[in-house]
């Protein structure tokens, strides 16, 4: 086997397969029965003999590339994953061969080094202060924001919330979950949220749901009373969490209004900026995260609007002391734990994973690629291209819009049920011909449309409207 032939095998069936995809010449999906797609990749036969390699790698890459799902094809509306860019495909070959640790430092100091710019890159777009190293101690100064690269949004929501009860609770460490903890969401929260509540012990009766406006966002009148509901039920909340933006519909928590009522109530503010704190980057939308800079923690994902591949998410805090407070249990492990030559700092303690992948090389070389405008023009295009669907959309007679996108977010009904929507999404994937999902939002039920992919123009939108006039006529016929 040679390295320089399978990875030029490697480049040239990834080449294909990218041509394929911005030529249209292939479905944006194409899911076949999962035991045919084992079969046909002979994944029992390399597992037992080897050999994967010269040309039996190129007719593997063929018919697994075939399978892959198109996330830059023109047609894939679907998730919030990013079509990466392809600077971010370098860095992840580069980590992936070299098996860069980026949570011990003599493990990857370049690693480290690049998680470190990216983290302070992230703080000085928030508007929080750098991540500052106090002399050879290697510690970051308590003045300071701070940060950690995680794998996944999920992750990082976890790492905040562990964070803020540990401040809540300082002995939770040794004592246990007090059984009276409790947390205030947006209605329209990310399930990640509340599947972190139920690992830290808080159930789903002590989770309280703030009501939201009529696009879901929270309102700030009903937080008063949706806190004192916590307080007279005996509960102790650990934080309230808001959508920067919500997933379902894309829309943004008035981030200045809830982050007043935090401070002004002792109460950790934490923002789930997964999708949408990507807009600090844009000129015309950083306007939709006024206030986030009073938020106690902030989620940020760069395999979303930053053309970065997954996963690749930051937690950042503004106060650097209270990340290195959040995990306060004893960490046994001497051949880590010692006096030692230390030139940077390891982060192992401040997250849940202990081996950690290195992750600042994927968003860097998209960064170092692109430049801060360049990812300031991809994310105003896709805001502005959904808008532009929702115009279009909202003035066609059979269809409805529930909201106007403030993000790259856009949901739409035909007119009819819920099985109607359900119906045509159902066979559009099936087909593979459009990649789009669907969300129940005010108890009914809408496709939903997610502009990632560059290559989607206004008229890919006027396709897919004209394919759904079609399928609805055949299925009232």
């Amino acid at each position: 086997m040679s390295f320089t032939s399978d990875i030029s095998i490697v480049t040239q069936a990834l080449n294909q397969f990218y041509s394929d995809t911005l030529a249209k010449a292939k479905p944006v999906l194409n899911q076949q029965e999962l035991d045919h797609i084992v079969a046909d990749l002979k994944l029992e036969h390399y597992a037992q003999n080897g050999g994967l390699a010269n040309r039996d790698l190129k007719q593997f890459l063929d018919k697994y590339l075939s399978y892959v799902t198109r996330l830059h094809h023109a047609n894939n509306l679907g998730h919030q994953c990013a079509p990466p860019h392809y600077s971010s495909a370098l860095g992840s070959l580069v980590t992936g061969f070299a098996n860069t640790v980026s949570s011990i430092y003599e493990m990857g100091p370049a690693s480290v080094s690049l998680e470190y710019f990216v983290i302070n890159w992230m703080l000085e777009k928030v508007g929080w202060e750098k991540v500052r190293i106090r002399g050879n101690s290697r510690h970051a100064m308590s003045t300071s924001g701070g940060g950690v690269l995680v794998n996944g949004g999920s992750i990082a929501n976890l790492t905040a919330l562990t964070i803020a009860r540990s401040k809540v609770v300082p002995e939770v460490w040794k004592t246990g979950s007090p059984s009276n903890l409790a947390l205030l969401l947006p209605a329209e929260s990310h399930y990640a949220l509340t599947k972190a509540a139920g690992i830290m012990g808080i159930g789903a009766q002590s989770i309280y749901y703030i009501d939201g406006d009529e696009t879901g966002a929270i309102r700030p009148d009903s937080i008063p009373g949706t806190f004192k509901k916590v307080m007279d039920d005996g509960k102790i909340p650990i934080a309230l969490a808001a959508n920067a933006c919500s997933t379902s519909v894309g829309i943004y928590d008035p981030l200045d209004e809830i982050g007043d009522f935090c401070r002004e109530n002792k109460l950790w503010f934490h923002v789930d900026g997964a999708h949408g704190a990507s807009a600090l980057l844009s000129d015309k939308h950083m306007g939709l995260l006024k206030g986030v800079q009073k938020a106690d923690s902030l989620v940020w994902d760069a395999h979303k609007l930053l053309q970065t591949p997954s996963l690749c998410a930051a937690l950042l805090v503004r106060n650097m002391e209270h990340l290195d407070q959040g995990f306060q249990i004893h960490q046994n492990a001497s051949y880590l734990f010692h006096e030692k030559h230390q030139p940077g700092f390891d982060s192992i303690h401040r997250t849940i994973e202990t081996t950690k992948s290195g992750l600042g090389e994927k968003f860097f070389f998209v960064l170092a690629g692109l430049g801060e405008k360049g990812l300031a023009r991809y994310i105003d295009n896709q805001y502005q291209l959904a808008q532009e669907a929702y115009t279009y959309i909202r003035e066609h007679p059979n269809f409805e819009c529930p909201i106007s996108p403030q993000s790259n977010i856009l949901c739409f009904r035909i007119k009819g049920d819920n099985a109607l929507q359900l119906h045509i999404r159902n066979h559009l994937t099936k087909e593979g011909t459009f990649y789009l999902t669907t969300v129940a939002f005010k108890e009914k039920r809408y496709l939903r449309l997610v502009f990632m992919s560059e290559n989607t123009t206004l008229e890919t939108v006027k396709e897919l409207v004209s394919e759904i006039m079609e399928l609805s006529k055949g299925i009232r016929d």
